[in-house]
């Protein structure tokens, strides 16, 4: 009977060794190869490409002259350049706590619903925007802004008459303030969805301590729900600085680029060198430096920005 008992021990110890030979076996890889293939050929390869050409001079269609250095330096004393990322800054001061706080209210309002059905309810109401193209929703703001349009019915409505009859588009003093606040009452489905999802884990015990102690709403949002959605906020931040440093849909369509400069964000000059100059050279070398500066701001708050997990 021993010996039974130890054969069969031997058996099952041995047992997850096929399992573990077949974990090996090499044609498994020849399943995800076409995917390795799809992003080499396009991702890396054209950020490595891009990479190349910003040591160049080139007009997407003659051969490229290698310059060197030359187009990184005209960058650093292009004026516009510079007051683009004067532009981001503004707009990263203004609208990422736009695209946080809004969002985070929301999904605490919503979570501290009693019944489950109406939760259902406003989460659905709050996120069906997300089908709506983000193209029509820019357009539709676009003729919001136009004189007569509903932004200025509303100035009117509240008896603010200087504010009624703005160009708000076309005057260089609001026109990138008018870009900020598009897309009032700012509530992302995705935060949402994210801040609502960090909530439901937090433990049920948690929230039934804080009644038992009689902590009030704002306590136990400040001492509880604020510091354990911290991963979230991370995340969200991370996501929000990479989102504004690639602004370019909305200068594009709305004011390309003006009045003058007044609007430009470094993607909106990156893309206008390339397809409107043909200065693909130049473009890229933007890109790269844009790049840089992106992923050390991520570096940066990966670094400081530390939760519970990363510990």
């Amino acid at each position: 009977m021993v010996k039974e008992l130890n054969i069969h021990g031997d058996s099952a110890a041995r047992s997850p060794a096929p399992t573990r030979r077949r974990h090996r076996d090499p044609s498994a890889y020849l399943f995800i190869l076409p995917t390795f293939v799809f992003i080499g050929a396009l991702s890396y390869y054209p950020a490595l490409r891009a990479l190349v050409g910003a040591f160049t001079s080139w007009n997407g269609v003659s051969r490229p002259h290698w310059v060197g250095l030359a187009n990184f330096v005209q960058a650093f004393h292009d004026g516009v350049l510079g007051a683009s990322v004067i532009h981001v800054l503004i707009w990263a001061a203004i609208g990422i706590p736009l695209a946080l706080v809004p969002s985070f209210v929301v999904a605490e309002s919503i979570f501290r619903l009693k019944s489950g059905r109406a939760q259902y309810i406003y989460r659905t109401v709050f996120i069906l925007p997300i089908i709506l193209p983000s193209v029509v929703g820019i357009l539709i703001w676009f003729f919001f802004y136009e004189p007569g349009g509903i932004v200025d019915a509303l100035f009117k409505a509240l008896g603010i008459a200087s504010l009624a009859n703005v160009p708000w588009l076309a005057d260089p003093h609001t026109a990138l303030g008018a870009l900020i606040f598009m897309g009032f009452p700012w509530i992302g489905a995705f935060n949402l969805l994210i801040y609502y999802a960090g909530l439901q884990g937090i433990s049920s015990e948690i929230f039934d301590a804080t009644e038992v102690d009689g902590c009030s709403w704002w306590t136990r949002v400040r001492k509880i729900d604020i510091p354990l959605l911290a991963p979230q906020t991370k995340l969200l931040l991370v996501l929000s600085v990479i989102g504004v440093g690639q602004i370019l849909v909305q200068p594009l369509l709305m004011t390309g680029g003006g009045p003058g400069t007044s609007t430009v964000t470094p993607v909106f000059y990156m893309y206008q060198q390339a397809i409107t100059y043909d200065n693909y050279g130049y473009s890229m070398a933007i890109a790269f430096l844009l790049f840089v500066v992106l992923m050390g701001l991520t570096l940066v708050n990966m670094k400081y920005f530390r939760t519970n997990n990363d510990e």
